[in-house]
């Protein structure tokens, strides 16, 4: 069974939730509001205006990689581009209800554990990698954004900038650095971590 093979099954079979659905219409939308035409939004996130459009209307998935360059270019999270689901004083995410985003090339999957929690503020996800594999390396976050990762399973490098943090699981990282970020699987088996992202900061002064 091959990746989008295995992503429908888990959709259809064991019930997770399909983030194709939500994330096209969320993209328009937030793009129009912003005023950007196709054009613009490309130049914007590095993603070709067809690849845009295409997932706007619901006929590709974005990768993980490409889908947090067009929540970055937005201004907003990735959580927020997938769900867009209203803030509630309390939110139950239940096993079969996860966002789980799938990079059908690498098998990265990405699992949204946080809808609509308080405030947009917060941003939790946990990160499957196969053993091997990469997110890709991402641009620069937005001034203000403080990141916490922790290695639940196997070991991780974290590319920050060009130089490689190495961690196994049990071992944390936290940083805010303005710069190039990429997780790699740097073992033989599949790892797992679990990311915390601090937007609160996000454009205060001083």
């Amino acid at each position: 069974m091959n990746l989008d093979a295995l992503l429908r099954y888990s959709v259809r079979v064991l019930g997770m939730t399909d983030p194709s659905s939500a994330i096209g219409p969320n993209i328009r939308r937030r793009r129009q509001t912003l005023g950007l035409s196709l054009d613009a939004m490309a130049a914007a996130s590095g993603v070709s205006s067809t690849m845009l459009s295409e997932v706007e209307r619901g006929k590709k998935n974005p990768t993980v990689k490409l889908a947090y360059q067009i929540a970055l270019a937005l201004g907003c999270s990735l959580t927020e581009l997938l769900e867009d689901a209203p803030p509630t004083p309390v939110a139950v995410v239940r096993a079969d209800e996860r966002q789980v985003l799938v990079d059908p090339s690498s098998g990265v999957a990405r699992h949204g554990l946080r809808p609509g929690l308080l405030d947009r503020h917060l941003e939790i996800a946990w990160y499957e990698l196969p053993a091997g594999e990469s997110t890709g390396e991402v641009g620069a976050k937005l001034p203000g954004v403080v990141e916490f990762l922790t290695v639940l399973e196997g070991r991780v490098e974290v590319w920050l900038g060009g130089v490689a943090h190495e961690l196994r699981a049990g071992d944390s990282i936290s940083y805010g650095l303005q710069t190039t970020i990429e997780y790699r699987n740097s073992g033989g088996a599949r790892c797992r971590v679990l990311l915390i992202v601090d937007r609160s900061k996000v454009g205060a002064s001083g």
